[in-house]
C-alpha cells in the first residue's frame, strides 16, 4: 500500500513546492501597444470578422513579442479555473468509469458481443450509479490493487 501511496504523496509535494511563481509584468502589454500586433492586423484583409475581433483584442488583451494575445491567469484568486477543471475531470471520470463498469458487467454475461451492440438497460443503470460514485471506487481499487495490473501479467515485445 506504501508503494502506491508514496508517488501520489511525492508528486503533490512537488507539484506545490517545485513550481515557481512567476508574473508577466514586463513581458505582456496591451495589444494596442505591441509592434508586432499592429504588424499582424495591419497584414490581415480588410473585413469584418477580422477587423472587429482585432479591436476587441487590442483593447482588453495582453499580447506578447509574438504580437499573439495571451492570457494571463492568476490561479491564487482564481477560483473559477479550479472549479471548471473540477468539474471536466469529473465528468471525463464519470464517462470513463461508467463504461468500465458496464464492460466489467457483460464480461461476465453469456453474450458479451450482443450486449456491446445492443446495450442491456439495467447493466448500463448500474453502471451509470456506479460513475457518480468513481472517486470512491477508484480509490478502493488502487488501495485493494484491484486496478492495476502485476509487472508478470503485462506482456513484453521480446526485442
Amino acid at each position: 500500500m506504501s508503494k502506491k501511496l508514496l508517488p501520489l504523496i511525492l508528486a503533490i509535494v512537488l507539484w506545490f513546492a517545485a513550481t515557481p511563481a512567476t508574473s508577466a509584468d514586463g513581458v505582456l502589454v496591451k495589444c494596442k501597444d505591441s509592434p508586432a500586433f499592429l504588424e499582424r492586423v495591419a497584414s490581415y484583409p480588410d473585413n469584418y470578422y477580422f477587423n472587429e475581433p482585432d479591436r476587441a483584442y487590442s483593447e482588453y488583451l495582453t499580447c506578447g513579442e509574438d504580437g499573439l494575445p495571451h492570457l494571463v491567469i492568476n490561479f491564487k484568486n482564481s477560483v473559477d479555473i479550479a472549479i471548471a477543471f473540477s468539474l471536466f475531470f469529473y465528468i471525463a471520470g464519470f464517462i470513463g468509469w461508467s463504461g468500465r463498469a458496464y464492460l466489467r458487467a457483460i464480461s461476465e454475461q453469456k453474450s458479451q458481443e450482443q450486449l456491446e451492440i445492443f446495450i442491456s438497460l439495467p447493466l448500463a443503470v448500474q453502471a451509470l450509479v456506479k460513475g457518480f460514485l468513481w472517486p470512491i471506487l477508484a480509490i478502493k481499487e488502487v488501495m485493494s490493487g484491484e486496478l492495476t495490473a502485476d509487472k508478470n501479467e503485462i506482456s513484453v515485445s521480446p526485442r
